[in-house]
């Protein structure tokens, strides 16, 4: 009786020590459910056999089960008391960090005080040391500019006489050479003679030169309307170039326009990657019910054994086992549902993936669509420059031949370096486009290579699935049908599908940071893509400005050359018009017989008289000019000593007085006498006078000056910052600064009233 019980207690006593604590865990369902319908039918088949042997058997198998229960509770114990160790260790761990980290804070804390009070100390001794050389430093400034000061003042207190002294006597030398010019008037009438014959062959030539002046004012005529036309095909260009802009910005949000829609698919990508995350949740969750299902079959292992110790009938044992066979079954349709579930995700995430991929190949295709779209405008542009260009070159060209024609005198080299200029920069503009041409197909490449990437790690991850989705079949239809003798090998691949799944988990986070490393270094890459394409937009708008710069540079200059030769013109036929008229005065003159036989006798002709007598006017009108110009600098320092005297708080004594008014009656009596006198003996009187007062203005300049200069000096030295900015304008008028020198005295101030 029983002898297959007895088998099955023997081999578990056999495998006992082999499994160890943890058997309770690693059996199965099938081990169980075999076990107890095993059992059931040993019961069943034996129970008409002897029943002497249960008792024994039974008793065997309580202290089978009652040690294993004390070496449950032993492995219990010690896993609380290695829990309690665990706890009190780390207790301690942390009461000494917080400790080393308190006596840290407060090391650091005194450490930081001393430092701030070194700081506080070394900043209050910077402090006084600053003042302390701020004040050295405006001391030594204010020597220094007191030196400075006191030495050009009367630098330019003696450059002041000096120069007054020279001009004295330049006007003297001029005056004696105005005498010496007389002389030589007077010898040029007997040259004027011999130079009428050359007047009229100047005539002629002068009427040739007008017929050819006006050949050439035609000529100018055509090459300004000339001009005016390629003003307006550069103009035209100008506005071309505008549109060529207009489409590039266009294009260039168009762009960035797919870089938004790119941003969106990542998110979606991502979006469905924590679709996957929340899957992986729920197999874990499957899990964790499938461990929750085996201890409730452990806790119905228990119940039977226990109802074989109460010796049930074989109807109860029935109705038992047809609920445990119903509980199976009810798990066997909610493992298809879940398997049914897990389906469909898969095919929602296969159907999203491929729609993401078609959006990826439609957003290629846009680019490919935008590049031949720009390969197009780049060329039609180049044949429009082509075109324009042409015609320009023949016109310069013609233009260039025509001028080189009628004047060879014009510089070809700058025509040649505008030639060569316009070239560079043709070439330059045909390079930027092969550039951006070629960056912008390295980039579809790039992302043709991506997406291969990315549709090959679909597919893996599709395979993956799928795989896992079959084994996970597979393991149900072996949990459903197999016996109990394959338990042992559905184990291994249970665990080898653990395996497999761990390894699926760490290549999908290997395939993540995969993809969040490409999706970086993509972001990176096509910011990078459109900083050069904003920078090299700037370029080209930098460059076209340039560009309209110099061609209104180079209008503006042609509309200057023929402002000047038509002046030149204008010039010329005024020149013309006045040889005629001299010209016809001579013949006048050459056909009237008085004067022929006046000249035959050797006597001076009315012609001669009149042209010394407009030689004479003009020295005579020359030297009242001089008078004036003495008169004006006599008043000028007439108005000076005033102001000296005014600043000085001086009353005006009656020498000076008498001295002021002593020039300016001779410079009056001068000039009322120069028109009287005749024209030799009219130079020689104004010198003597002129000489005499100048110098005894300069020495009353020169005192008054000096005590002026001392005042100034003082106040300027002793008053406020306002106060001596109010006095720069009488240093400068006194010592006679230039603007420069005005300005830099104003800046120094400024920057005395700053500090």
């Amino acid at each position: 009786m029983f002898a297959k019980l007895k088998k099955k207690i023997a081999e578990e006593a056999a495998t006992a020590p082999r499994s160890g604590v943890r058997i309770p865990r690693t059996i199965s369902k099938e081990s169980i459910t075999s076990m107890g319908a095993d059992s059931g039918d040993d019961f069943a088949s034996d129970g008409s056999s002897s029943r002497d042997d249960l008792p024994a058997q039974l008793l065997r198998r309580n202290d089978q089960i009652r040690k294993l229960e004390a070496k449950l509770s032993a492995s219990i114990k010690k896993l609380q008391d290695q829990s309690e160790s665990h706890l009190a260790s780390r207790a301690k761990m942390a009461e000494g960090m917080t400790l080393a980290l308190e006596k840290k804070d407060q090391e650091w804390i005194e450490k930081l005080e001393a430092v701030e009070k070194e700081k506080a100390a070394l900043s209050a001794r910077v402090e006084e040391m600053m003042e302390q050389s701020l004040t050295l430093f405006q001391k030594r400034d204010d020597q220094d500019e007191l030196e400075g000061f006191q030495q050009q003042e009367l630098a330019k207190v003696k450059h002041m006489l000096l120069r007054k002294e020279e001009q004295l006597s330049q006007r003297e030398r001029e005056l004696q050479q105005k005498e010496a010019e007389v002389q030589s008037a007077k010898r040029g009438m007997s040259e004027a003679r011999g130079k009428l014959q050359s007047l009229e062959q100047q005539h002629d030539e002068s009427c040739r030169l007008n017929a050819e002046l006006e050949i050439e004012r035609e000529e100018l005529l055509l090459l300004r309307e000339e001009a005016d036309k390629k003003i307006g095909d550069l103009e035209g260009r100008c506005q071309q170039l505008q549109t060529v802009i207009q489409q590039v910005s266009e294009d260039f949000q168009k762009s960035q326009s797919m870089v938004s829609t790119l941003e969106s698919s990542l998110q979606e990508l991502q979006t469905e990657h924590d679709a996957v995350k929340l899957q992986q949740q729920k197999a874990a969750v499957t899990e964790e019910e499938k461990e929750r299902t085996l201890v409730d079959l452990q806790k119905k292992v228990t119940s039977l054994e226990r109802r074989l110790q109460g010796n049930l009938s074989q109807d109860e044992h029935l109705q038992e086992l047809l609920q445990e066979k119903s509980t199976l079954e009810q798990n066997l349709e909610e493992t298809r549902a879940e398997l049914l579930t897990v389906r469909t995700n898969h095919a929602d995430t296969v159907s999203s993936l491929e729609a993401q991929v078609s959006r990826m190949s439609g957003s290629i295709t846009e680019l490919q669509t935008l590049l031949r779209h720009k390969e197009e405008s780049s060329r039609a542009y180049r044949e429009r420059t082509d075109t324009q260009v042409r015609p320009t070159r023949k016109k310069e060209i013609m233009s260039l031949t025509v001028c080189l024609i009628r004047n060879p005198k014009l510089r070809v080299g700058e025509w040649s370096a505008e030639k060569a200029f316009l070239d560079q920069q043709l070439c330059l503009l045909e390079q930027q486009s092969q550039e951006k041409t070629n960056r912008l197909e390295k980039t579809i490449s790039s992302l043709q290579t991506e997406k291969q990437m990315l549709q090959d790690r679909v597919v893996c991850s599709c395979v993956l699935v799928f795989s896992c989705v079959c084994v996970c079949v597979c393991v149900c239809v072996c949990v459903c049908v197999f016996p109990q003798a394959e338990l042992n090998s559905r184990q291994t691949v249970s665990t080898e599908i653990a395996k497999a799944l761990e390894e699926t988990r760490r290549q999908k986070e290997e395939l993540q940071t995969q993809v969040c490393r490409k999706t970086h270094n993509d972001r990176t890459s096509r910011e990078a893509s459109l900083v050069q394409v904003q920078e090299e937009l700037e370029r080209q708008r930098a460059e076209l400005q340039q560009m309209q710069q110099d061609k209104d540079s180079e209008l503006r200059s042609l509309r200057e050359e023929l402002l000047s030769q038509t002046q030149q013109l204008d010039s010329c036929q005024a020149r013309i018009s006045y040889l005629e008229v001299e010209v016809e005065t001579l013949t006048e003159q050459l056909q009237s017989p008085e004067v022929c036989e006046e000249e035959q006798n050797g006597t001076v002709t009315v012609d001669d008289l009149d042209h010394i007598q407009k030689v004479n006017r003009d020295l005579e009108q020359q030297l009242s000019d001089k008078n004036r110009t003495i008169k004006q600098l006599q008043q000028r320092l007439a108005e000076l000593k005033r102001t000296l005297q005014k600043e000085l708080k001086l009353k005006p004594e009656p020498e000076t007085e008498g001295k002021e008014k002593a020039p300016e009656s001779r410079a009056e009596k001068q000039e009322t006498v120069y028109p009287v006198l005749p024209p030799a003996s009219s130079p020689s009187p104004p010198t003597s006078n002129t000489t005499v007062t100048n110098t005894s203005d300069l020495n009353d300049s020169r005192e008054i000056n000096f005590e002026y200069l001392k005042h100034v000096v003082l106040k300027f030295m002793s008053s406020r910052d306002a106060e001596a900015y109010q006095l720069i304008r009488a240093v400068s008028v006194l010592l006679n600064f230039t603007r420069e020198e005005e300005d830099m005295l104003k800046q120094t101030l400024e920057y005395k009233v700053c500090v």
